[in-house]
C-alpha cells in the first residue's frame, strides 16, 4: 500500500507540475487551490482533487502551497484563493478571530473531506492504556511547526483530566521527531494522526510494536471540545487490517479537513465545483487512502467551524444531505 501511495503521490506532483497549460485559460475561470508546503498530505491530495475538478470541469485548476493554514486562509476569505484544504481547528481560529487576530468574517465551508484522527502513542511493551496514564510521563505536548496538533494535545489531556502540569511535557519540531524519539526510547508518548505511513515504520521499528492511548473519562466528550476546541471530537476506532497496531476499540480525537471559499465566490461556481468533487470522491477515496476516513454521505456533516457558503448549503440541499443539526449549527456561527 505505502509503494502504491508512493505512486500516486508522484504522479499527482507531476500533474500539478505538467499538467495545467495556461495559455487558454483566463485567470477569471482558473481555479485555484491552497494547500500546506510540497510533500504534505495536504499538497497531496490538493493535486489529486485539481486533476479530478479539472478533467470534469474542463477549466485549469491549480495547486498553490504555502508555509501554512495561517499564510493562505486570508487569501481565500479576500477571495485571491478560490479554494482550500484547511482544518476545523485552523478554520475555527481564523473565522473566531482567535488569539485577538482581526476575525476572517468572510470565510466559508462548502465540504467536508475526511477525519485526521490524532492519538497519544506509546510503547506497546509499556503499562499505559489510557490517556490518563501519562501522569508524569515524559509527553509532547507541542510541536513548534504544528499549531494545531498542539492544541488537540493539551485539550485531549484536560478530557482526560489532566492538564500540561501534570505530565512532563515536551517540544519537538514535528511528528516525525517525536516518533522517532519514542522509538529511540527518549521519551513515553508523543501524537501523531493514526495509521499514517511514519507511525506504521514506528510500529514496525519499536521491538512489539506500538499503542494508542484511548481517551475515557466525564469530559472525553463532544460536549466538552466544543467549548474547549471547537472543530475537535472523539472518535471510536475499531479494530482493521489496515491498522495492525489497534487490536481492542480505541477513542481517539478527531477533526476535520474542509475544502474552503470565500463568501463573495459566486454560487454558482461552488455549485459545479461540489458537483465534480462529489462524482469524483469515489475515485479519490481509491487513489488517497486517507480521504477513505470520509464519506459521500458526510460530506455536509455539520461539525464545520465557519459557515457553509451558500451555494453549498443549496447544493447540499438538494441532494437531501441537509439536515435540522446543520441549520442549528449555522445559525449559532451566524452569531
Amino acid at each position: 500500500m505505502l509503494n502504491n501511495f508512493k505512486q500516486v503521490i508522484a504522479a499527482a506532483a507531476l500533474a500539478v507540475s505538467f499538467g495545467f497549460a495556461t495559455d487558454d485559460a483566463s485567470a477569471q475561470s482558473r481555479i485555484t487551490i491552497g494547500t500546506n508546503p510540497q510533500g504534505s498530505l495536504y499538497y497531496t491530495i490538493g493535486g489529486g482533487m485539481a486533476a479530478a475538478l479539472q478533467e470534469r470541469l474542463k477549466r485549469q485548476v491549480t495547486v498553490q502551497p504555502f508555509t501554512g493554514s495561517s499564510v493562505y486562509l486570508p487569501l481565500i476569505a479576500a477571495g485571491e484563493l478560490t479554494l482550500g484544504l484547511n482544518s476545523s481547528i485552523d478554520i475555527n481560529d481564523s473565522y473566531s478571530g482567535t488569539g485577538g487576530k482581526k476575525p476572517l468574517d468572510n470565510l466559508r465551508v462548502v465540504a467536508r473531506l475526511w477525519p485526521l484522527r490524532m492519538a497519544f502513542i506509546v510503547r506497546a511493551d509499556s503499562d499505559m492504556r489510557s490517556v490518563a496514564d501519562l501522569k508524569g510521563k515524559r509527553t509532547v505536548t507541542e510541536f513548534a511547526s504544528l499549531a494545531a496538533v498542539s492544541q488537540v494535545n493539551v485539550a485531549t489531556l484536560e478530557a482526560a483530566g489532566l492538564s500540561v502540569d501534570d505530565v512532563e511535557p515536551v517540544t519537538v519540531s514535528g511528528l516525525s521527531t517525536g516518533l522517532e524519539a519514542l522509538t529511540e526510547n527518549q521519551l513515553d508518548a508523543t501524537s501523531a494522526a493514526i495509521g499514517i505511513p511514519m507511525v506504521q515504520q514506528a510500529n514496525a521499528g519499536i521491538p512489539g510494536g506500538i499503542r494508542y492511548l484511548t481517551l475515557e473519562g466525564d469530559n472525553a466528550t463532544k460536549a466538552f471540545f466544543d467549548k474547549r476546541l471547537p472543530g475537535l471530537y472523539p472518535m471510536t476506532v475499531n479494530a482493521n487490517p489496515r491498522m495492525p497496531e489497534i487490536t481492542d476499540p480505541v477513542v481517539v480525537s478527531a477533526f476535520d479537513v474542509y475544502l474552503t471559499v470565500g463568501a463573495d465566490t459566486a454560487d454558482e461556481d461552488v455549485q459545479a465545483i461540489l458537483g465534480a468533487l462529489y462524482d469524483a470522491f469515489p475515485q479519490l477515496q481509491k487513489d488517497y487512502p486517507p480521504l477513505r476516513g470520509g464519506a459521500q454521505d458526510m460530506m455536509s456533516a455539520p461539525t464545520n467551524t465557519a459557515p457553509y457558503h451558500s451555494g453549498a448549503v443549496a447544493y447540499w440541499k438538494e441532494r437531501g444531505m441537509w439536515t435540522d443539526e446543520n441549520d442549528a449549527l449555522e445559525a449559532s456561527l451566524a452569531n
